[in-house]
């Protein structure tokens, strides 16, 4: 399949807008592995949206990034102080570091 080019791929979350993305707090830490982005991305669809990506950073935070500006709000207000890997994580709006 040669029409996935450009779709993300190795980019990461840097390849979509802000405006779709979520910044997750609370996440284990030391524990990136494909097997929990996966379980990340899973756990940001039970909101109901359509998680594009999903990845955890190894300081703990992580982000995830969805069709919609939409979703990703849903995803906020469903996900924020919801329960991942036993963990208590924190769903907030994708901000650039202001100085």
């Amino acid at each position: 399949p040669y029409g996935m080019k450009g779709k993300g791929k190795g980019k990461g979350l840097r390849g979509f807008s802000n405006d779709t993305k979520v910044w997750i707090g609370g996440l284990p830490a030391n524990s990136t592995s494909t097997d929990l982005n996966k379980a990340l991305k899973a756990h940001m669809e039970t909101a109901g949206g359509k998680c594009l990506f999903a990845e955890v950073g190894k300081s703990g935070n992580g982000g995830a990034a969805f069709k919609t500006k939409e979703e990703q709000t849903a995803a906020i207000a469903a996900l924020n102080g919801s329960t991942f890997q036993g963990s208590v994580i924190q769903v907030d709006v994708w901000t650039k570091k202001e100085s």
